[in-house]
């Protein structure tokens, strides 16, 4: 009977030993996974995590500069969609009438007629016209100066004049000596600025535009 007390003592011991070692193995991996978590994440994470998720997203704001149109200013009625072309780009072509193309507008040059029944002319005689021009050039710089080469020589020249005797244009053909194109500018002036001419007719006696040609000669005399 002491024999048997005596063994189960001895178990009870045992196995209570065996309970301890077995709690503590367990304790000791706990307190193990507990240092490994908190090595490797940082104190209060999980609070960061939940307080980076519920916040709200910050709204970018993008400055855009506002221009005050100044007194005067009308807006566009039909502003372009694209105001800049993508690099690259061709426009489509753009018709804009059917058929042929219209013609050029006609200039005063379109209506000139060159052998009038009745030629444009300037007073009585062309001998008014050289002395309209002498009155103009003589004792002028040029002049003088074409006195002190002693140059003379002679001056074509043509006119273009319209339906109401009025000089238009001033054509230079030819110049003798090439020291007479000195006086082109002052010439120029003086027949566009000049009174106007009996313009020329045609057989049913209205004005038309026509051409004068005629020789100024340069005497120094």
């Amino acid at each position: 009977m002491r024999h048997i007390f005596f063994y189960l003592l001895v178990g009870f011991f045992f196995f209570s030993s065996c309970r301890e070692e077995k709690n503590s193995d367990v304790q000791d991996s706990k307190n193990q996974n507990k240092i490994h978590l908190n090595k490797s994440q940082p104190k209060n994470a999980v609070s960061k995590m939940e307080l980076k998720s519920k916040s709200k997203p910050k709204k970018i704001t993008q400055f855009i500069p506002q221009v005050v149109p100044g007194p005067g200013y009308l807006p566009d009625p039909y502003p372009d969609p694209c105001p800049i072309d993508p690099p690259g780009y061709i426009s489509e072509p753009v018709i804009t009438c059917v058929g042929p193309p219209d013609p050029l507008p006609k200039t005063i040059r379109d209506s000139i007629v060159n052998f009038p029944t009745i030629q444009a002319s300037y007073g009585i005689s062309i001998d008014e016209l050289l002395k309209y021009i002498d009155n103009k050039i003589k004792n002028s710089y040029e002049w003088n100066y074409l006195r002190e080469l002693g140059i003379e020589g002679k001056i074509y020249i043509r006119l273009l004049i319209d339906v109401k005797g009025k000089v238009r244009e001033v054509n230079f053909l030819k110049f003798s000596e090439k020291e007479l194109e000195i006086l082109k500018p002052r010439l120029i002036t003086a027949l566009l600025t000049m009174p106007n001419w009996n313009a020329a007719k045609d057989e049913n006696g209205a004005a038309v535009v026509s051409e004068f040609t005629f020789p100024l000669r340069i005497e120094l005399n």
